[in-house]
């Protein structure tokens, strides 16, 4: 991907880039220079749960399908508690 340096020193994360990172409007981001190159780096240290009409909402990007997920934590219950783990 290529993008341009503006006259006033700011670029353009492509789209498809920002989506594949999770990077939306104020995200915060890493800069630094290593070796002749500049690395651009998303922080993630920051919670993606945030509060919508008094509900707490995850707004990040899932790794896993949450109803694998669900399956997986309801038979490591089940084992636990027939003494199968």
């Amino acid at each position: 991907m290529v993008t341009t340096l503006d006259k006033y020193g700011r670029i353009i994360i492509p789209k498809k880039l920002r989506e594949l990172l999770g990077i939306t409007a104020n995200t915060d981001l890493s800069i630094r220079e290593e070796g002749n190159r500049i690395i651009i780096e998303p922080i993630v240290d920051k919670t993606n749960i945030i509060e919508k009409d008094g509900i707490l909402v995850y707004t990040g990007n899932l790794d896993i399908d949450p109803d694998e997920w669900i399956k997986h934590l309801r038979n490591k219950r089940v084992e636990t508690l027939s003494g199968n783990a």
